[in-house]
């Protein structure tokens, strides 16, 4: 009887064994229907083998009644058959097969695959993950290896944090000072200011000078969309640029400038919203950028500009002026103004904006969705989910730069919405991992935080509740363990909270964290 099953997350929604198996030799041919030749070409690419349009024994076929991305694989003596109803669904069979022949036994270039019948549909149309090229820069080939894998897991979008107070980091025609001037640093290492790690993390390497060309951008995202990804952009604004303010010093208050930051923390540096110049600058940029980014959604961020409220408040006559025509009494208000404002731009060029959930009031559009990250009042909860949609990353939960006594593998795969005061899932978009790069700063610190966190992240994002299960997720882990050994994935070994390292903080630290060290002791004792 042939009764094993393959180790596959995220866990499909059903997964029945069948008494048979199928051998794949190169000779195997790949059918498709014209509408799924990525899905095809991807599973193609890994074995080796051509497409064909006249014979073959792998088939993609389409199935209208198969729920949107989602997909059925049925393999028998007869061969191995794939279905959906559109191109994500076919591709994301195409995933759970890769998965299946990587684990096959395998002889003389042959595979066997053991018979099985998956029906399978993602729990959110949202799932994602995002990646700070602001604090710490990590290039073209980084960025596609990081895509390569949220694939591999069926993440379907990755959120790109290109702009912060400590570097600009997209090709600007328009604005060529925010690359000569935005774009570099004074530092490599980031000094941790009014934090208790400032006697650790300090100002290290000499100038940071970094951006992605517009032509790397668009190679990126043609890689991204190979792979069923969206690539969404995040240009955060009013607060956390310092990085503009630098370059164009007229978009402060008072015009009192600033440099480039080489430290972390909340700054006074944002924007003015009571100067019509600024509305100008920000919508000539963000026309710059949406050029590079043909997807629906654009992250505007909103968060943590708190600091920079006081000033309108109190110093800016802008900003008074502004508050008074518009009726509104705090900087917090003054902020939505704001906000608003760009969210009617950013809808007239056919986008929906996304805004952390620090950014959002009573009177904020209710066009932008709400990423929730830091803890709110459940009820404050209830009441936004019912004007908009949600996008969850509660650090808690979801933020990978957090080092694993604070956030345990655990901890991730447990995530359950309601905690949250969520009562209606249908206005939950989805869920996505965080990766702030303050104390992350190359390939082997990147990785370490990510992985093995993102396999419970996708099975979150993929698998209904009723059928996960940890014990069973962490069991079916192994294999993904010594998949990411053959790739070099530099991941934690440090899953749980009681290992007996003493950390001075919740964040990982990069390679001066305590965690990363005793990692690389287990390192040394694997075979």
């Amino acid at each position: 009887m042939n009764n094993l099953k393959y180790s596959i997350i995220p866990k499909p929604q059903r997964y029945d064994t069948v008494d048979a198996t199928f051998i794949v030799t190169p000779d195997t041919q790949v059918l498709c229907v014209a509408d799924f030749v990525d899905a095809g070409k991807y599973l193609t690419d890994y074995l080796k083998t051509k497409t064909d349009a006249s014979n073959g024994s792998i088939k993609f076929n389409k199935d209208s009644s198969i729920p949107s991305e989602g997909y059925t694989l049925k393999i028998d003596e007869n061969g191995v058959v794939i279905a959906a109803s559109d191109a994500n669904g076919a591709f994301y069979g195409a995933v759970t097969l890769k998965i299946m022949l990587m684990q096959s036994k395998t002889a003389d270039g042959k595979a066997v695959l053991n018979g099985a019948d998956i029906y399978d549909y993602p729990r959110f149309s949202y799932r994602g993950g995002m990646l700070d090229d602001s604090r710490h820069f990590f290039g073209v080939e980084l960025v596609k290896k990081m895509l390569d894998n949220m694939a591999l897991v069926k993440l379907n979008k990755f959120h790109w944090h290109l702009s912060d107070d400590q570097g600009y980091r997209i090709e600007s025609d328009v604005y060529p000072l925010l690359n000569e001037i935005g774009s570099k640093r004074k530092f490599e290492h980031l000094e941790a200011k009014n934090l208790p790690l400032s006697m650790i993390c300090k100002n290290e390497g000499g100038e940071y000078f970094y951006y992605y060309t517009k032509d790397e951008i668009r190679d990126i995202v043609a890689y991204a969309k190979k792979l069923h990804i969206d690539v969404i952009p995040e240009i955060d604004i009013p607060g956390h640029t310092s990085c503009m303010i630098a370059a164009y010093p007229e978009l402060v208050c008072n015009s009192v400038g600033c440099e480039v930051v080489s430290e972390s923390g909340i700054m006074k540096n944002v924007l003015c919203p009571g100067k019509d110049s600024t509305y100008e600058f920000v919508e000539n940029l963000l026309s710059e950028v949406i050029e590079l980014f043909p997807y629906e959604y654009f992250h505007i961020g909103g968060d943590e500009a708190g600091l920079g409220h006081k000033i309108w408040e109190k110093d800016c006559p802008d900003c008074k002026k502004l508050m008074q025509e518009k009726g509104v009494k705090t900087g917090n208000e003054l902020q939505s103004v704001f906000m608003n404002r760009i969210t009617d731009f950013l809808k007239s060029k056919g986008k929906t904006p996304i805004a952390w959930s620090d950014g959002i009031t009573d009177i904020t559009n209710e066009g932008i969705a709400c990423h929730y990250w830091t803890l709110k009042n459940p009820l404050w909860v209830k009441k936004e989910s019912k004007k908009r949609k949600f996008i969850l990353s509660p650090s808690t939960h979801f933020y990978f730069d957090m080092n694993f006594g604070y956030l345990p593998l655990k901890k991730t795969y447990n995530f359950n919405e309601a905690k949250l005061g969520i009562s209606d899932i249908n206005t939950v978009m989805g869920v996505e991992f965080e990766t702030w790069s303050e104390w992350i700063t190359d390939k082997d610190t990147l990785e370490f935080s990510v992985f093995p966190r993102i396999f419970a992240l996708a099975e979150v994002a993929w698998t209904k509740d009723k059928y996960k299960n940890y014990k069973d997720f962490y069991k079916r882990l192994d294999f993904f363990k010594l998949y990411m050994k053959s790739q070099n994935i530099n991941f934690s070994r440090v899953e749980k909270k009681k290992l007996g390292v003493k950390n001075v903080t919740c964040y990982h630290l990069g390679v001066k964290g305590n965690e990363y060290k005793y990692n690389e002791k287990l390192k040394k004792t694997e075979k």
